[in-house]
């Protein structure tokens, strides 16, 4: 029998070691962040630090580089680009690597302009950017790109960047920064068609940076594996986590993401749905292999229970899934597309926190997250400091320094979403009482019937994703009747009974129009982005040929 004093002190291990923090989800205030005029002196701000800021693996061996060594790179590269280009469109392609960074970095402090470019685009497509944006030369990874050399003549490869920085060494380098000056252009990723390049200053990125940061404050390590070619890679998950001094995993294939999370062990992920709904999905898939769906479904329920109560056991219940993971991850930051808010929940009782947030390429990227310890599941969150974020006619528009310079050498696109210093983003939403905001849909998306009522496809999807059978879903307007597609989950393929009876339920709570006329089953999974969006326009195309299968 435990005395007095011996009970008491079980209590308090009991409450120190997994009791769930009392701390309420309630505003507080923006986390305490430098505000840096410009990319040279994120560079410099942590020029004397031998932590390692960035690791990766390289021919089976791990690499690492620490902040100081990132500052002697980019600087001594800095000098290479300074003598050899000044004021030139230089373009960056291959996979993520250090290289890829620091070569990015200085062609901007450099004075010149980083165009990033995606190394799974075909050849035609490369030709045509190269020429929009006028690229003067391009760096390249022999790996991924090495035709790249066919189709532009002045083009230099990843793997002799150790003699860039040997020759940069020997230069001199100005440094001198113009934070309105474009710095990096990105390709949109549009899911209806051609992409536009975004001109960034570098006015815009570090008050991107600046802004996401002090909602969002990222804690030890963190694992990079978006595409820097895309903002959200770039921006937010690589030079975000520098920015706070953290260690960051660099993976550069998703097929050995797994293996790469076990080696980095980020306690924080930066990802687009189509990961999180990967991650949902193998965890399920290895429970079925391993016989074990039984005992991770009451996990769920007894960690859920627990919870009610106060009591935190998830990363002890399930250590061997988070194991999977690196063994620490507490968040993952959500962008780039919508997510049902089912994913949140389920991660949650696990013990993985997912922080959805809101952004668009010529926004910098990042407008609005979901914080640390103030969320609210199904918004994008809270708005980053500095921004401000109006609610016209239903779309959300956005002003402030993240707002970009405009479309290169495209003024007319530009004055169509840019007007009084505002981005007109396209997207519906708005607010919630306490500052949350909502996106509903695009603008663009909208389905007009001929009554005049306008109906949200992305409303219509995120009901019928909720089901289980429902593994991806799309909805569109065709001859004036709202039709849904969809991919089914392995055990429902084909089930045409099932759906049609999910479409039953669903139009018995709608105004007759308002309802589903004919629900079309896929065999193949929906065409995206490489970004995770599904190309909507491709959907229809598709549906309208009847191609619906592989």
């Amino acid at each position: 029998m435990l005395v007095i004093g011996e009970k008491e002190t079980l209590r308090r291990l009991i409450y120190n070691r997994y009791i769930v923090s009392r701390k309420t989800n309630t505003s507080y205030d923006y986390y305490d962040v430098p505000k840096l005029a410009n990319l040279w002196d994120l560079i410099t701000y942590r020029k004397n630090l031998e932590k390692t800021a960035f690791a990766w693996r390289e021919d089976g061996k791990l690499r690492q580089k620490s902040f100081a060594n990132v500052f002697d790179d980019v600087k001594a590269l800095s000098g290479y680009f300074y003598a050899n280009y000044q004021g030139k469109n230089i373009a960056v392609i291959g996979e993520d690597s250090y290289a890829w960074l620091i070569i990015a970095l200085a062609i901007i402090v450099s004075g010149n302009v980083c165009v990033a470019l995606d190394k799974d685009s075909d050849p035609e497509l490369l030709r045509k950017q190269l020429k929009q944006v006028d690229v003067k030369a391009v760096y390249y990874s022999l790996d991924y790109c090495g035709e790249i050399g066919e189709i532009f003549r002045k083009s230099y490869p990843f793997e002799e960047v150790e003699d860039y920085i040997s020759l940069g060494k020997k230069l001199h380098n100005k440094n001198t920064q113009d934070i309105q000056k474009d710095a990096m252009i990105f390709f949109t990723s549009g899911t209806t068609g051609y992409g536009k390049a975004v001109v960034l200053s570098q006015k815009n990125i570090m008050a991107d940076l600046y802004g996401a940061s002090s909602i969002y404050c990222p804690r030890g390590r963190a694992a990079s594996f978006l595409p820097y070619h895309h903002a959200f890679g770039f921006v937010t998950s690589l030079l975000m986590p520098y920015y706070y001094g953290c260690y960051t995993f660099i993976s550069g294939s998703l097929k050995r993401l797994l293996d790469d999370f076990k080696d980095g062990k980020p306690d924080t992920i930066f990802a687009v749905p189509m990961v999180v709904e990967t991650m949902y999905r193998q965890i399920w898939r290895t429970a079925r292999r391993e016989k074990r769906e039984r005992k991770l479904s009451r996990g769920i329920k007894v960690s859920n229970a627990l919870m009610k109560i106060g009591i935190d056991w998830r990363k002890k219940l399930f250590k061997q899934i988070l194991d999977e993971f690196g063994g620490n991850v507490d968040y993952v930051i959500c962008g780039g597309a919508a997510l049902d808010v089912k994913y949140i929940e389920w991660f949650r009782s696990i013990g993985i926190e997912i922080l959805v947030g809101y952004g668009i390429t010529e926004c910098s990227p990042v407008v609005a997250v979901n914080r640390n310890h103030y969320k609210r599941d199904g918004s994008v969150g809270q708005i980053c400091r500095d921004v401000n974020v109006r609610i016209i006619d239903d779309e959300i528009v956005v002003s402030g320094d993240i707002v970009m310079k405009g479309y290169y050498k495209d003024r007319k696109s530009t004055e169509e979403v840019l007007k009084d210093g505002r981005f007109y983003t396209g997207d519906l939403g708005g607010f919630d009482e306490d500052g949350f905001l909502f996106v509903t849909g695009r603008k663009k998306n909208l389905i007009i019937l001929s009554n005049g009522e306008n109906v949200s496809p992305e409303e219509i999807e995120a009901k019928l994703a909720n089901d289980n059978g429902v593994a991806e879903v799309i909805a569109y307007e065709d001859n004036n009747r709202i039709i849904v597609s969809i991919y089914p989950e392995k055990s429902y393929m084909g089930d045409q009974d099932y759906f049609d009876e999910l479409i039953g339920e669903y139009n018995r709570e709608k105004p007759k129009n308002r309802q589903i006329a004919y629900v079309r089953l896929r065999t193949a999974e929906f065409p995206r982005n490489n970004n995770g969006k599904i190309i909507r326009s491709k959907v229809i195309e598709e549906e309208a040929n009847g191609e619906r299968s592989n």
